[in-house]
């Protein structure tokens, strides 16, 4: 991977317009795919090692790109040779994280590397959006600051450190999602879907038709869809308990049985929010029951 940043008697505007390009490479690859590296079978002994290294070299990236923002705050701005100087740093620590996630293996789980690929992309996106306000003559401005402070976000402390962990923080936000979508639609239930939209939309909204409001026919098939929303949010509630309770990382079998469960529950709240869509008047049946039958009890 190439990220050398502009040509040492280059302007600024060269330099730092380099190191955005490199970023948007380096993020693009990211996105692009995995890499080939082979599992490293020693990766278990030494996985407290590995995720305090990256978490330090979180924390020399955020001062690199401090430093870089701060030589940018107020004049004399800095010259190419000081600026790129500057970069060079900045490049080596954003190497650094690069290198660490793509030495994670796959073996260890494709949920904690989805995890961890996410918060990598977070902070070379915060970077680049900092060179960038820099590189457009945003040196000062309020936009800096707030760009610095992007930099600054901690989102490695917290991070899952193994594929139960990053499995378990998946299925909590399933959770919370299917349970906002059951609160919403029982609210609707209770107030009416047009009284429950002039709560969000303002007291201004036209009468409501015919179109607004369910049938006898539509609040006979609210019940069961309602209890299969309850069923689904009791499921994951009680599929959470048995994996933080019962589930290991020990052998790549465990793992890759929480990567399968990981995709069940990332293909399942996007489901329950087009079923519950699908719920408001005027009720299509026949939509219904598609959610119903080829995307909730599917998966």
């Amino acid at each position: 991977m190439n990220m050398a940043s502009g040509e040492a008697h280059g302007g600024v505007g060269n330099v730092l317009g380099n190191f955005k390009d490199n970023l948007e490479l380096v993020i693009t690859q990211i996105k692009g795919g995995e890499t080939e590296r082979e599992s490293n079978d020693d990766f278990d002994a030494k996985q407290n090692e590995y995720w305090t290294k990256v978490g330090s070299v979180f924390k020399s990236l955020s001062h690199e790109a401090t430093k870089l923002s701060l030589a940018f705050s107020s004049p004399p701005l800095p010259d190419p040779k000081t600026c790129k100087s500057l970069v060079d740093m900045c490049e080596r620590a954003t190497l650094g994280l690069v290198s660490l996630f793509y030495s994670l293996p796959k073996s260890q789980g494709l949920c904690l590397r989805k995890s961890l690929k996410s918060a990598v992309l977070s902070v070379l996106q915060d970077l680049q959006s900092l060179i960038s306000v820099l590189h457009n003559d945003g040196a000062g401005s309020p936009e800096q600051l707030q760009s610095t402070g992007m930099v600054w976000q901690d989102r490695f402390s917290n991070l899952p450190k193994d594929n139960k962990q990053a499995v378990l923080e998946l299925m909590k936000v399933a959770s919370e999602l299917v349970k906002d979508a059951l609160s919403e639609m029982e609210e609707a239930v209770e107030n009416g879907p047009a009284n429950d939209l002039a709560e969000v939309f303002g007291s201004e909204m036209d009468e409501p038709s015919n179109e607004d409001t369910w049938s006898e026919t539509d609040q006979t098939l609210l019940g069961p869809c309602l209890g299969l929303l309850k069923t689904t949010r009791s499921l994951l509630k009680k599929s959470h308990e048995s994996v933080s309770k019962r589930s290991t990382c020990h052998s790549e079998e465990q793992v890759s049985q929480l990567d399968d469960l990981a995709d069940f529950v990332g293909r399942l709240s996007p489901a329950v929010d087009e079923f519950a869509a699908s719920l408001y008047p005027p009720m299509k049946y026949s939509t219904v029951y598609e959610n119903v039958s080829f995307k909730i009890l599917e998966i």
